[in-house]
């Protein structure tokens, strides 16, 4: 099953389950699957700590060599910051590539071989991470409960989500994630030039300024999920320069709103972003008049995302996903900037 069915499909979980390829590419005593000589080196001075976290608090008392991350964001983070786990999130079941590596951290492995670890929402492969021995455990987007969290705790301090479920900004990731390997200052420079970078994305287009943008999905033909204003997918498109919808719903009962397609002219937007579950689904609500009626795809605004890496991208924000995803975002928003005005 898909790791995202916490976050990107909360309405449909049931319908999410995908067959997700492929078994560990290393082992624990592998040297390729340790982080060895390609990691950076933490600052030891910075251990002890404690961090807390909404399942409870973990003390690291040494800088950790053995580096196991699951769920979201927390791998990238590792690897942005020179370090390579020793196994991580198998992403095969989020993107659909057999290699279960995200294509953004490929270049960061530099040939390492993590195990990859099959987690979700449902499921914790305990004895996988238990027998790769552990320094800590990164889990700062992911979808824990508290009974699992103690679990893992009694593997390895596990460092856990700070707020709800698959809802941590990235650059609360790159904190989280920062502070735990002793690279704090490292996790800053990185976030500051995350930040640069996004403001150059916004200055070089001007023409999202003024534009009101919504962002939904597609999980069935017969409804569509609105997500709230203040998630993720939002909030970087208002970072880009965009205006956030008023129509856009500020709370649910999850992370986005279910309505029915007699409502969807409700959703007034400039642009609309969104992606679909499948082909069958996608082609089903775009034939819809009430889907066509829409004021973002009468403008000419609608940016549809097929591309499973793409929907993961926007998704799940994090300082690796945010280049490799800009490149390729960025002229898809202008020319839907660009609709209303044509």
């Amino acid at each position: 099953m898909k790791n995202w069915t916490g976050r990107i499909l909360p309405v449909v979980v049931a319908t999410l389950c995908l067959a997700a390829a492929g078994c560990s590419n290393g082992t624990a005593d592998s040297p390729n699957a340790s982080s060895g000589g390609k990691s950076a080196a933490g600052d030891s001075a910075a251990f002890p700590v404690t961090i807390d976290s909404a399942v409870g608090k973990a003390t690291i008392t040494a800088r950790p060599e053995r580096v196991v991350t699951i769920g979201w964001g927390s791998q990238d983070v590792a690897l942005a910051l020179g370090v390579v786990p020793v196994g991580m999130q198998d992403m095969s079941g989020d993107t659909g590539d057999k290699t279960g590596i995200l294509p953004w951290d490929t270049p960061k492995l530099h040939g390492a071989k993590p195990q990859l670890l099959k987690y979700t929402t449902a499921n914790v492969p305990y004895e996988q991470i238990a027998a790769l021995r552990p320094d800590v455990i990164l889990a700062v987007d992911s979808g824990l409960t508290g009974a699992q969290y103690q679990q893992l705790s009694h593997i390895a301090p596990t460092v856990g989500y700070p707020g709800k479920p698959w809802l941590t900004s990235w650059q609360d990731q790159l904190r989280l994630v920062g502070k735990a390997l002793g690279m704090s200052a490292k996790a800053a420079t990185l976030e500051r030039s995350t930040d640069a970078l996004i403001a150059d994305a916004k200055a070089r287009h001007p023409e999202f300024s003024g534009r009101t943008v919504a962002f939904g999905s597609g999980t069935t033909g017969g409804s569509y999920n609105l997500y709230l204003s203040s998630d993720s997918r939002v909030q970087l498109l208002r970072q880009l320069g965009f205006t956030v919808s008023p129509s856009l719903p500020s709370r649910a009962k999850s992370f986005a709103a279910q309505l029915s397609l007699e409502k969807l002219d409700s959703v007034d937007s400039d642009v609309l972003v969104s992606w679909y579950l499948s082909k069958s689904v996608q082609r089903q609500l775009e034939d819809s008049t009430l889907f066509r009626r829409m004021p973002a795809v009468r403008r000419g605004g609608y940016v549809p995302l097929t591309d499973p890496a793409m929907v993961y991208a926007t998704s799940a924000v994090s300082v690796l996903s945010l280049p490799w995803m800009l490149d390729r975002y960025l002229p898809l928003l202008s020319t839907a900037a660009k609709g209303k005005a044509s």
